[in-house]
């Protein structure tokens, strides 16, 4: 499935049949001594491809997990020639790190590079509501080096270590490794709305924000439905102590387990979408999480899109009150959301 289209490259969704000929691109091509193993990389041996398998698992190909990671392929004149990947999607720090190779180099100095990078960063954006982007090569790799800052990426200019620390990333693979950001514009804070399409507007609460898992859902749409449900299966003491003092009071408390809540979820959105088709509103990415995490997977039901429209917590606050509500219940502060956003379009 092609997820973004280029005019030098597009990127595919990975399978789990492009596993294997993604190793051998890494560690087996005319490009492979540019960037692993000696002479220059005697610091970073090729890899096996157990310890290759160990690092990609397979929902990096299967797409169950994707704000964990995803494998893409780059494909160039309707064939493969590189595979690209992120990792895990850091919501809380707003970073997520890319990793990239080509089948060879005759791929390389062509703009393709720079492209798939770029394409990758605006499908996550637009997907998953991620705006920050990494990109940790060698100095030693100076092809690397050029090709990722013409798709727009800096270095920082605080020290490294201090980088690492405040955003709480893995340790580097390399000992010179450089650190290259690139930070794309907030997406839009405005709804445009469409005669035609229904809005579904979501909220979610969850047990923390630095590890998040699932407590309850929320959906209001513009036909009047709405849809709620609270998880049976979450770790009460993984709560922020935020989470216990304000979450957990309003709770409901009828509990279903994760399958019967992401079946129910599934058949709601169709009712929706087989009338109309449907855009899914959420102020952050952390609902986008909850979706897929909620229906394990990275897709959406047919004829259903996500849209992220940032609005100001203070707004919520307002709303919330204006309209009697619980703030931090995840249905009423999705009928505040829907309020909210609503009225900015006038």
């Amino acid at each position: 499935m092609i997820v973004a289209p280029g005019t030098k490259v597009s990127l595919r969704l990975a399978q789990d049949a492009d596993r294997e000929r993604a190793y051998a691109w890494l560690a087996d091509s005319d490009l492979t001594p540019s960037f692993l193993g000696p002479p220059l990389y005697a610091d970073r041996p090729v890899p096996n491809y157990e310890a290759f398998s160990d690092r990609y698992l397979p929902f990096f190909f299967d797409g169950t997990r994707p704000f964990d990671g995803r494998a893409l392929i780059i494909q160039a004149e309707g064939a493969d020639v590189g595979f690209l990947s992120h990792g895990p999607i850091n919501l809380l720090h707003d970073v997520v790190e890319l990793d990239l190779w080509f089948v060879g180099r005759a791929q390389c100095g062509r703009g393709r590079g720079a492209e798939a990078i770029t394409l990758a960063c605006t499908w996550m954006q637009a997907d998953f509501g991620i705006d920050r982007f990494l990109l940790r090569p060698s100095r030693r790799n100076v092809h690397a080096l050029r090709a990722i800052r013409r798709a727009g990426f800096r270095e920082t200019d605080l020290p490294s270590a201090h980088v690492i620390q405040q955003l709480q990333l893995p340790p580097g693979e390399y000992a010179d490794e450089v650190l290259l950001f690139r930070t794309l514009p907030p997406t839009s804070a405005r709804l445009r709305a469409e005669p035609g399409r229904v809005y579904v507007f979501v909220d979610s609460e969850f047990t923390s924000l630095a590890e998040p898992r699932l407590i309850s859902f929320a959906a209001v749409a513009t036909d009047g439905a709405t849809f709620y449900c609270e998880l049976s299966d979450w770790p009460r003491a993984t709560c922020s102590e935020f989470v216990r003092d304000t979450v957990l009071p309003l709770l409901d408390g009828d509990t279903v387990p994760h399958p019967v809540a992401a079946d129910s979820f599934v058949d709601w959105l169709e009712d929706r979408a087989a009338a109309a088709p449907v855009t899914i509103v959420s102020d952050s990415g952390f609902d986008r999480w909850a979706i897929t995490d909620l229906l394990g997977r990275e897709d959406l039901p047919a004829g259903c899109a996500w849209l992220r429209v940032p609005i100001h917590y203070e707004q919520l606050d307002a709303a919330v009150a204006g309209l009697g509500l619980r703030r931090h219940h995840a249905l009423d502060d999705a009928r505040a959301l829907k309020q909210v956003i609503l009225e900015e379009q006038h």
